[in-house]
């Protein structure tokens, strides 16, 4: 495994780690590249709903991060 192997599967588990809205807000917005207002149409929401979502996802996703790297790297679910 490579390098770049290694951080995508650690990217993977730590998207994993998230609550399914948060985790499919940032899929829409990040990887698809989705306009907050069309994330908000296909999940029948509110555009301040979705930033909101995606806001509590990223702040999840730090968290993580620091624990993984206070934990020595193991990353959100201990290794």
């Amino acid at each position: 495994m490579t390098i770049d192997d290694e951080e995508a599967a650690g990217s993977a588990t730590l998207m994993d780690s998230l609550p399914d809205r948060h985790r499919t807000v940032l899929r829409l917005r990040l990887a698809h590249g989705l306009p907050a207002v069309e994330v908000a149409r296909i999940l029948a929401t509110n555009v301040e709903g979705i930033l909101l979502l995606q806001h509590a996802a990223l702040n999840l996703l730090r968290r993580h991060l620091a624990a993984g790297a206070v934990r020595g790297g193991e990353g959100p679910a201990g290794g």
